[in-house]
Parts: C-alpha cells; structure tokens; sequence
C-alpha cells in the first residue's frame, strides 16, 4: 500500500513539470539560427534577465521530469531509465546555451553560433522525447500506447524538420507531449499505472 501511494502520489510531479514547463515557455521565444546573428544578439541583450530566469526554471522542470519518471517505474524499466535521462540531458542542453547567451552578450557570430548549437540540441531534445514517448506507454493499455506512438512519431518528424527551418510542428511536437505527460499524470493518480502487469519485468 505503501510502494502504491508513493506511485500515485508520483503523479503531482508531471503535474508540476507541465505547469513549470508552461510558465517557462510563456516568458519568451528564443531565437532561431533562421534570424541573423545581429539580431540574435540583439534580443539577448534586450530580454538577458528574463531569458535568464526562464532557464532557471527550465532546469527546475528537469528535476520534476525526473521525479515523475522514477514514479512510473523508471528506476525497474530500462528503457524508461534511458529515455528520462536522455530527456534531461538534452533538456538541460537546451538550458544551457541560452544562459551562456544571456551572460557573455557574445559578438554576432558567435551568438549565431550557438543559436545553431542550441536549434541542434533542440532537435537532440525531441528525439529523446519519442524515446521516452514510447517506453512510458509500452506496457499502458492500448489507447495510451497509441498516444505514446503518435507522440513519438511528431517528434521525430519535429526533429529531422527544424534544422531545415520547417516549423511547422514547432507548437504541435511540445503540446503533443505535455498532453501525454499530463494522461500518464492522471493515471497515476488515479492508480491505474499498467495496461499490463506482464510485461513489466521485460522493460
């Protein structure tokens, strides 16, 4: 009963990640390497404070992230384990670049430079989104799964298609998966955490 409620419990944390990840997300949009590093300069120098703030949060996100893949097991599921960290990993990249930005008001190349690390490591970060993606919802029952594939298979495409300046699924990849953090959250807290109980062990 115990190892139960702590799981469902568990379900407040991707409450919390979703929440911290909106609020962060409101404040400001970064640049992209489509503008010209003079402009990149130009609006980290303008918003320096804000963007700064913003990745503070970015990070808290990370550590709620975290916590609520521990809940859904990450910790007994392989797949899962790498899934989160490689989430995190590539999330606290995209943290990163911008507070350097925001810091060392950089000359225009290198801001465009590391915008153009940034815009990979965002592209790094939705792959690792349709890891995650899929082994969260592999053992849930189907229409979950369901969920979880499409969620994968947005990301992925979001992704190949950034580096090329296709943003078309810029909006649609990150709703996409808040809204399947958000059913996984309900499901824990409703308690309704497998689809399966066989297939645990093998994940």
């Amino acid at each position: 009963m115990g190892a139960a409620g702590t799981s469902r419990r568990g379900g407040w944390w991707g409450v919390a990640f979703v929440v911290t990840l909106l609020v962060a997300a409101a404040m400001v949009s970064l640049p992209t390497s489509g503008q010209s590093g003079g402009q990149i300069a130009g609006f980290y120098r303008a918003h320096a404070a804000v963007i700064l703030v913003q990745q503070v949060l970015g990070v808290l996100s990370v550590a709620f992230f975290l916590a609520f893949a521990r809940a859904l097991g990450a910790r007994q599921r392989r797949w899962l384990l790498v899934g989160a960290a490689l989430v995190a990993l590539t999330e606290l990249a995209t943290n990163i670049v911008p507070a350097i930005l925001a810091l060392t008001n950089p000359t225009v190349s290198e801001a465009y430079a590391l915008t153009v690390v940034e815009d990979l490591a965002d592209a790094a970060l939705f792959m690792s989104v349709a890891v995650f993606s899929v082994a969260a919802t592999i053992d849930q029952i189907g229409w979950v799964q369901v969920c979880g594939l499409v969620v994968a298979a947005v990301s992925v495409i979001r992704a190949a298609a950034s580096p090329f300046g296709v943003t078309a699924l810029d909006i649609l990849a990150p709703v996409a998966f808040v809204a399947l953090i958000l059913v996984l959250s309900i499901r824990l807290l409703m308690g309704r955490t497998r689809g399966t109980q066989t297939r645990t062990a093998n994940l």
